[in-house]
């Protein structure tokens, strides 16, 4: 059995205006490329600004997200934080991390298939920005715990996640 693709819908609508509406609404930093196919955002995280970036790609037909965690990463923990990224995605519910070793980042990453139309909703737009930012604001601490704290990844993600009950 194949899978065939109608791509007879017509392409005028510009899925990135959507996108550039929900990144006003939020109150996000943004700017077109001049390809006319990719945002840059910025994402204010309670760690700081991260860099963002929707792009529209035609094949396959889907709306990529991603924001890159301002983390420096070390080759000397590279094993570590690939474990931690892996026990960091168990526990998310939209989108998931990579660790780009050869580029030295790790970025929250989800992408949203357009397979049958020509723009996402506009809760989808804005889930995933919140999904996006809820992870990092959870998991960077983790990710700087094992990189310069030299924890285990698991002893840094019970770092991250642990809640205090109440307020001192």
């Amino acid at each position: 059995m194949s899978l065939s693709v109608d791509r007879s819908q017509t392409m005028d609508i510009d899925a990135l205006e959507l996108v550039e509406s929900c990144l006003t609404e939020a109150g996000w930093e943004f700017q077109r490329d001049e390809d006319d196919e990719t945002i840059q955002c910025i994402a204010a995280s309670k760690w700081g600004d991260m860099g963002g970036m929707f792009a529209n790609r035609m094949e396959p037909p889907a709306l990529h997200f991603s924001i890159t965690l301002d983390v420096k990463p070390t080759e000397t923990r590279r094993m570590a934080i690939a474990e931690l990224v892996m026990m960091a995605n168990e526990r998310l519910w939209l989108g998931h991390f990579d660790y780009w070793a050869d580029e030295g980042v790790i970025i929250f990453r989800h992408a949203m298939p357009m397979l049958d139309r020509v723009e996402p909703e506009p809760g989808e737009v804005r889930a995933v920005m919140a999904a996006g930012l809820d992870a990092v604001n959870m998991f960077v601490p983790a990710f700087n715990f094992v990189i310069w704290a030299g924890k285990s990844p698991r002893e840094a993600l019970e770092a991250a996640l642990f809640e205090t009950a109440g307020e001192a």
